[in-house]
């Protein structure tokens, strides 16, 4: 079983881009489960979404607790909280990172695992425009792919059309592309 959990802000998509991630693994044949985990419902306030997939039924239920990957859709949560805290030893970090921003911390680069970084907001800004709080969550979904190799960017392809109308779907696409081809490992 792979548990994963996805670390962003409100209005970035951390909730949504689970529910796709776990619909693209279901179209692939694999047994799929997500539930999100948030306080007060507001725009920026912190969100966390986990997403389990195993190729048996999952009769598990409860909160994960050592998620075998991380994704993190806004790198300041650091200043927060711990978003590493319960990785699984030997696991996956997915961090939207900007590509010219300052070396990463040690503390990052220390416990971080296989650590992998795609500059997601500045993807998001060039293909939906400036926001507040830039949507990268199907960025990240393709960043993801790239990385893992468990769920092909073909089913997250597939599975937008149930997560967005007609009219988003070129651009949400094209996100999905530019995070896969974006992902840098560290």
């Amino acid at each position: 079983m792979t548990e994963i959990k996805i670390l962003g802000r409100g209005g970035q998509g951390a909730v949504t881009a689970a529910q796709i991630l776990a619909t693209a693994a279901f179209l692939e044949g694999t047994w799929s489960q997500t539930f999100p985990h948030f306080g007060a419902e507001r725009r920026g306030a912190p969100v966390t979404a986990f997403v389990r997939l195993d190729r048996e039924p999952i009769s598990l239920r409860s909160k994960i607790y050592a998620p075998d990957v991380v994704i993190v859709m806004d790198h300041n949560l650091f200043k927060m909280s711990d978003p590493l805290a319960d990785l699984k030893p030997g696991g996956l970090t997915l961090l939207n990172y900007p590509d010219q921003g300052p070396a990463l911390p040690p503390a990052i680069l220390d416990r971080a695992g296989r650590l992998f970084t795609v500059d997601a907001s500045g993807i998001a800004q060039e293909i939906y425009g400036r926001t507040t709080i830039p949507i990268t969550n199907v960025i990240v979904l393709g960043a993801y792919c790239a990385a893992r190799g468990d769920v092909s960017l073909d089913s997250i392809d597939r599975a937008l059309p149930d997560f967005f109308p007609e009219k988003k779907l070129a651009p949400n696409r094209q996100a999905a592309r530019r995070g896969f081809e974006s992902l840098r490992g560290i």
